[in-house]
């Protein structure tokens, strides 16, 4: 199933994880179930289960008969009752998804759809929606993600042959700030190059 939280499972891949508890614990607290049996439930559900995605990554048209579609309930500023109608969902459901969002009045939002994993993705008006660099005519550098060099007294080569480092400007880096590594709660560098280092048991930086 992926990395996915149990409210972003699928209505099948839910029941699914439902069956497997039941059959797991069946040999568990029932005598006359076979340990045996259980294990070969368990692999076949799983098989089932790899195949079903598998064919939904291919045939799109599967994935839709499976899980469904997207809904636009908020259409350029318009509230679509009819769509709300279809998938059972109430004016004061759907004002309560607004203001987990931010926003209080409908009027603000330009589309709202509901998702196939009944999460609400809104998108306000242009007026309502928030400065991007972009709209300022700014042109800022990507400083991409920090990437952890040194968590808790050891470094992780990983994180900084990603970061474009090596240990030999890491160890120069550290006898800048005179430092030893073993002092280091966290050493962050980004893709820019920028330093943050916070020493065990202080907040220095």
């Amino acid at each position: 199933m992926g990395k996915r939280q149990i409210g972003e499972l699928q209505a099948s891949e839910f029941i699914i994880t439902l069956l497997l508890s039941e059959i797991a614990s069946a040999p568990i607290t029932t005598e006359q179930f076979p340990l045996l049996r259980g294990i070969v439930s368990v692999l076949i559900l799983l098989v089932l289960e790899f195949l079903i995605s598998s064919l939904l990554l291919r045939f799109n048209s599967l994935k839709k008969f499976f899980y469904g579609a997207p809904s636009i309930i908020i259409c350029r500023g318009k509230i679509d009752l009819r769509e709300m109608r279809r998938n059972r969902m109430e004016v004061d459901e759907l004002m309560s998804e607004l203001r987990q969002k931010g926003f209080s009045d409908p009027a603000d939002v330009y589309y709202a759809i509901l998702e196939e994993n009944g999460k609400l993705s809104v998108f306000p008006v242009a007026a309502k929606a928030p400065a991007t660099p972009a709209d300022l005519h700014l042109n800022p550098d990507e400083h991409g993600i920090a990437h952890a060099c040194i968590l808790d007294g050891q470094v992780i080569s990983r994180n900084l042959a990603r970061a474009g480092w090596d240990r030999a400007r890491l160890d120069e880096e550290l006898k800048k700030r005179k430092i030893a590594v073993s002092d280091v709660f966290v050493l962050t560098v980004d893709d820019l190059g920028a330093v943050t280092c916070i020493r065990k048991e202080s907040a220095e930086t």
